[in-house]
């Protein structure tokens, strides 16, 4: 049943902050047929955590595959966010980060997250994950922010292998893929999308696969001076 894509704990986690965050709306135009991928600003988890929380679709988001194994998460906390990035000592990192990444794969995992193995040969997984989920029809939100702890509204470069998702969905169909630039303003408490990008028939690969870049990039900046955040 569709109300029941998202898993028991992820439902009872976004209702509870539901009731204590600030509302989010989503205006987004046009008619969207069939699955399609919407592309967010990360903004040091900002654009994540509004998307999964008020994003009125059901979504598959793309999370870096170490969030979603607890013992992968675990190092990931003790040796990196808990230690380099919030100045804990390591025992204090080891205390805090045994049950916080118990929670985190539980929550995202639970979430319908895709890991994604970045720098390595298992990324063809992410691949097949999300092919799989496109397939039957269900869509997937990605935040390719190459500085994602960057919180500024503009949309900075983004990693571009995100867009090979097109090869492998027109090889599957015979069709194109929608991505969608999605923007969440601050100002407004607003999730905003109103153009799908395509490829283009006929279009040389490597060469389409930039156009298509810069446009997604292009039209999230544009959406974040039309709200009034940039």
């Amino acid at each position: 049943m569709a109300e029941q894509f998202y898993g028991r704990l992820f439902r009872a986690v976004r209702r509870l902050v539901r009731l204590v965050y600030p509302k989010y709306t989503a205006k987004v135009q046009g008619n969207i047929e069939g699955p399609v991928v919407y592309v967010m600003h990360h903004q040091n988890l900002f654009g994540p955590f509004i998307a999964l929380m008020w994003f009125p679709k059901h979504l598959h988001a793309w999370i870096l595959h170490v969030f979603l194994d607890r013992k992968a998460c675990y190092d990931q906390y003790v040796n990196y966010t808990l230690t380099r990035r919030l100045g804990f000592n390591r025992p204090l990192a080891k205390l805090v980060a045994l049950p916080l990444s118990y929670l985190t794969a539980k929550l995202l995992n639970s979430g319908k997250g895709i890991p994604v193995y970045r720098g390595s040969r298992k990324v063809i997984r992410t691949f097949e994950l999300s092919l799989d989920a496109l397939k039957k029809g269900e869509s997937i939100v990605i935040f390719p922010d190459i500085d994602y702890k960057d919180s500024s509204p503009l949309m900075k470069e983004m990693y571009a292998g995100f867009l090979y998702l097109e090869k492998y969905y027109h090889e599957a169909t015979g069709k194109h893929l929608s991505f969608i630039p999605l923007y969440v303003s601050r100002k407004k408490r607003m999730l905003v999308a109103d153009q799908q990008i395509t490829f283009r028939d006929g279009k040389d690969f490597e060469e389409e696969l930039k156009v298509v870049y810069q446009k997604i990039r292009s039209h999230l900046n544009r959406l974040a001076r039309q709200c009034g955040d940039a």
